[in-house]
């Protein structure tokens, strides 16, 4: 008998499996529609659509269109509106509301039936709940002739709609593609390590949220200003200049809208400080997480453009195209805000975990682990400790000695103490934003830098930087409102120089870092003098001149004395450099530029015998101190002239203030 031989079917050809022919078994309709890609383009749609809707409502707001159509849904009793600029302009925002509502009433639809996933069930029915609101509420602000605090209502709810569809089409975007995955410890990470990632991602959500937060906030906070006509209270940027026609509203009764505009203004500021923060938080994530950093740089952008529209609209008098503009750019920040926010909250927790400055970690999970056990009081000093109170009082007596010899008469208490707040803000700050530059430096050092806030665990670094934004902002606000734009903006380019060109430049490249550094410590009695004159004068600047040649001297004492911590950290100090025999030398030659300097103000007749006597005889001593110094080049020599050069200064400026005062 012959072998039965079973035919072997032929392989399949290589490549690609062929896509299923749904047509073919007319089921292809509803498998598109059941294809988590079409959801997802669904959704993408309908954030399109609320965002055109927002814009079109802005466009029929500048353009006073509100009222092109009288009723509702109708326009003019008509389904096709006249063809007249206002009535088309309003009958376009209704039509572009008309397709977003469809839009919006898919997503619970599909959700329900094909994805029941919490994370898209929840947005999908709230956003149709939302809509149910905002289509009345639009009824309402054309039959009620659009009154501003209900317009104001109808522009929030529509700001919600458009993040809650962001939110949902991050959900809704396969894990894949956002590069991070679902919530959990990296692989192969032991319990330790894993807490301290959900640590680092616990708080960097929180960051990115309060950031969007407080962008909806501003978006409010915008259309109040709009809503009751205090978008005309200030003119020009940053500072306020108040039109006649606002004081004229005030002496009618109609006061208060300048705080209202400036509040407006102060909420930007603090948005572009958690802005930054966040950014700087989201650089510290690693590479395969690029999503993350694309939407830091969306919002950025988005922010940046915004206050630019803000900025010239307020400078231009307000243009129909700009007003409208900055509602679209509004829109797109809040958007932008939520799309971060939502991509953290979608990002794993390994992903988060980022290497720092010079490829260490920048913060390890022991680290992690003590800041969770931080008491609320302990933090609070840190905080307190990272603005450097000493180095603040320092620089508050040149401050005041130069606001009370400023002016003819004493200036009012309540300008002195905004002055000294804000120059205090501006100082903190500075200092906070130098421990989060230097925290590389301040690990290595030696024991006194690494029980600073930061080395020791207490707070991280995003903390400190975002800390120290905020009292830069909050210095220029306070300064600003209760001095002038001239004192605002020198305590921040006192606080900018500090911190980009010593901080950032001199003080790792050159021995002469605090020579020209020493810049920034000098302008605090030019903050002084221009609170009360809104002007400086030449003895203005002979102060900051004294300050700027005393720097030298006082620091490179304290250098002297920190001289192997400096040489630990590779940090190219005088002593380090050049040896401290050179230190010494330059320490007695800026001492009698700096004793010159102090004369100069008597010379030029600017004070009288009395300062002149306590300049040589203070002068005197500080000369004999560092010529002591110099002959014999002990650390206690050095301790001796670095303390009585803070005593120095602070006796100088009381007898500049008693030569004004009591004594000329």
């Amino acid at each position: 008998m012959g072998t039965l031989v079973t035919p072997v079917p032929a392989a399949p050809p290589a490549g690609p499996p062929a896509r299923p022919d749904w047509s073919a078994t007319g089921r292809g309709r509803w498998h598109v529609l059941a294809s988590p890609r079409t959801f997802l383009r669904l959704t993408l749609a309908g954030v399109l659509a609320t965002y055109l809707a927002i814009v079109a409502g802005a466009v029929v707001r500048v353009t006073g269109s509100g009222l092109g159509c009288p009723d509702w849904p109708t326009c003019h009793g008509r389904w096709i509106p006249p063809l007249e600029p206002e009535p088309l302009i309003e009958y376009t925002h209704r039509l572009a509301g008309a397709v977003t509502s469809a839009l919006i009433l898919a997503l619970p639809v599909l959700s329900w039936i094909w994805h029941r996933q919490r994370r898209l069930l929840v947005p999908a029915t709230l956003v149709p709940l939302l809509l149910a609101v905002q289509v009345p509420l639009g009824a309402f602000v054309v039959w009620l002739e659009l009154p501003p605090m209900v317009v104001l209502v109808h522009l929030g709810i529509a700001m919600l709609i458009l993040g809650m569809l962001t939110w949902l089409a991050v959900q809704a975007s396969p894990a894949a593609a956002l590069e991070g995955g679902q919530v959990g410890a990296a692989p192969g990470a032991d319990s330790t390590t894993a807490a301290g990632q959900r640590a680092v991602l616990r708080r960097y959500r929180t960051l990115v949220t309060a950031t969007a937060a407080m962008v909806f906030f501003l978006v409010l906070t915008g259309a109040y200003t709009r809503a009751t006509g205090a978008s005309w209270a200030c003119a020009g940027f940053p500072g306020c200049t108040v039109p006649e026609t606002a004081l004229q509203a005030s002496a009618a009764g109609a006061g208060g809208l300048v705080p209202i505009h400036l509040f407006h203004r102060f909420t930007a500021y603090v948005v572009a400080v958690l802005v930054a923060a966040g950014v700087a938080e989201t650089w510290r994530v690693r590479r395969h997480v690029p999503a993350l950093r694309r939407a830091a740089l969306l919002l950025v952008g988005c922010l940046a453009t915004q206050v630019a529209i803000g900025a010239g609209a307020v400078t231009l008098g307000l243009p129909t195209a700009l007003r409208g503009a900055h509602v679209a750019g509004a829109a797109a920040t809040w958007a932008s805000s939520v799309l971060l926010a939502a991509l953290a909250w979608r990002t794993a927790a390994g992903a988060v975990w980022a290497p720092g400055p010079r490829g260490r970690a920048s913060e390890s999970a022991p680290a992690e682990e003590k800041r969770a056990g931080v008491t609320l009081g302990t933090k609070t000093r840190a905080y307190f400790s990272l603005t450097k109170p000493k180095v603040i009082l320092l620089l508050e007596v040149p401050t005041l000695a130069a606001m009370l010899i400023a002016g003819p008469g004493w200036p009012s208490p309540l300008l002195v103490g905004a002055t000294l707040l804000g120059g205090a803000l501006a100082a903190g700050g500075a200092a906070a934003i130098n421990a989060y530059l230097d925290r590389d430096i301040d690990a290595v050092m030696g024991a006194r830098t690494q029980l600073r806030p930061i080395p020791a665990g207490v707070v991280s670094p995003g903390e400190a930087l975002a800390f120290g934004l905020t009292l830069g902002v909050a210095s220029f606000v306070v300064l600003l409102l209760f001095a002038n734009l001239l004192a605002a903006v020198l305590a921040q380019v006192a606080l900018l120089f500090y911190v980009f060109v010593y901080t950032r430049w001199l003080k790792r490249s050159t021995p002469s870092n605090i020579v020209i550094g020493g810049a920034a410590g000098a302008i605090p009695p030019l903050v002084g003098w221009a609170a009360v004159t809104n002007s400086l004068s030449p003895i203005a600047w002979l102060l900051f001149a004294i300050i700027f040649f005393w720097t030298p001297p006082h620091f490179w004492a304290l250098a002297l004395i920190l001289r192997q911590h400096y040489a630990r950290a590779n940090i190219p100090m005088l002593p380090v450099v050049r040896g401290e025999d050179e230190t010494r030398r330059q320490i007695v030659y800026y001492t009698l530029q700096m004793i010159s300097v102090t004369v100069f103000v008597f010379t030029f007749g600017l004070s009288g015998l009395f300062y002149l006597g306590a300049a040589l005889i203070l002068g005197g001593v500080f000369l004999y101190l560092a010529a002591r110094l110099w002959h014999d080049a002990t650390t206690r020599a050095a301790r001796i002239l670095f303390h009585f050069s803070m005593l120095y200064l602070w006796l100088l400026c009381a007898a500049l203030v008693l030569d004004r005062r009591v004594f000329t």
